[in-house]
């Protein structure tokens, strides 16, 4: 599926990234009042907005603005679209993906970007990202000439085969299906949120030159890491299965279902407010099919947390994987030298 203005606004991070574009913007007047408008227009949607903490010059009480939606994209069309670079392409992918959450309500800012009263703002700025040229390999397939796995500080390899790591998945979730349904009353019970083959697998992202593999920052609710194991790969030979689009999601269900129903009926209602059946793909399957399963980023932004209908088979959602990220159901490789790498100010660099 090419990325184009209605595949990207489609999709809760699509829209988050085109929000998060604006909120980049350079701090003019009009960015400055912008950014507050969306702060506050999203307090009032959010399902749990915390508390604010407030101390007036006076000692009188402070009252929160009230700030609707049609509000704050009237703010927003005040603000001039940035020139996309690569770097602010980035960085906004960086936000958008890090602030994804499957387990609880979506953020007031998720909300707010997906109200009619931001749709033409946002479709400004969707058009921008699909015609800028630093997005031209967000609707690539798997680069196979250049991935690369990340390994992060105190995470150990997994000496299992990834048959192995894929068989004891399959076990592992048909055991949860049985121990969630069996309990009398599991309408608050949390439960697995993630849709993604087994996490031990071999996993990597294609390379980007100096700034490293993609999945050095394309990351979901990182945790604040400041050094990984970067390891070149040779991909297995075989074929790949894309995924695209929800239309690759749900065509990969079909073939393979998995119910997740007891699991993550509550979270996946709780993020995407549907109640009913949910289905994702048995991964033990699919691993008789193909040797991995690629994600783009194109895909990923459209795909991503949205509720994607499989007809009478219920329901699903891509959860918790990141974009151009490749799950490898055969052994991968090593291609050259282990690299460290650390954060820095400025970024992630070789050590």
């Amino acid at each position: 599926m090419p990325l184009t203005v209605d595949t990207l606004l489609a999709g809760p991070r699509g829209r988050r990234l085109c929000l998060e574009i604006l909120r980049l913007a350079p701090e003019h007047l009009e960015a400055v009042e912008a950014t507050w408008a969306v702060s506050w227009a999203a307090r009032a949607l959010a399902e749990n907005p915390g508390v604010v903490l407030a101390a007036t010059s006076d000692g009188s009480p402070f009252t929160e603005p009230e700030v609707s939606p049609a509000e704050a994209a009237a703010a927003l069309e005040r603000v001039t679209i940035p020139e996309m670079s690569e770097h602010l392409l980035d960085e906004a992918l960086t936000i958008a993906v890090d602030l994804a959450a499957y387990w609880q309500p979506p953020a007031g800012e998720d909300v707010l970007a997906a109200t009619e009263e931001l749709r033409p703002v946002l479709e400004r700025v969707a058009a921008a990202v699909v015609d800028a040229p630093g997005t031209g390999w967000w609707g690539s397939p798997l680069a196979r000439d250049a991935q690369a796995t990340v390994r992060w500080e105190g995470e150990r390899p997994s000496a299992d085969t990834p048959e192995e790591i894929t068989t004891r998945w399959r076990d592992d979730q048909a055991a949860e299906e049985t121990r969630f349904a069996q309990q009398i009353d599991n309408t608050r019970l949390s439960g697995s949120w993630w849709s993604t083959p087994a996490s031990r697998l071999p996993r990597s992202t294609c390379t980007r030159g100096s700034a490293g593999p993609a999945g050095l920052v394309l990351v979901e609710d990182s945790l604040g890491w400041s050094s990984a194991f970067v390891q070149p790969i040779a991909p297995p030979v075989g074929g790949v299965i894309e995924i695209d689009g929800p239309d690759a999601w749900a065509a990969l269900c079909h073939r393979h279902p998995f119910s997740v129903t007891a699991s993550r009926q509550n979270v996946w209602r709780w993020t995407t407010g549907r109640e009913g059946m949910w289905v994702q793909p048995d991964w033990a399957a699919v691993a008789r099919e193909a040797v991995g399963v690629h994600l783009s980023v194109a895909g990923y932004l459209a795909t991503s947390g949205r509720v994607i209908d499989l007809g009478d088979l219920g329901a699903s959602t891509v959860a918790g994987w990141g974009p151009d990220e490749t799950f490898w159901f055969t052994p991968v490789e090593p291609s050259a030298p282990m690299q460290e790498w650390v954060r820095v100010d400025e970024g992630w660099v070789r050590a």
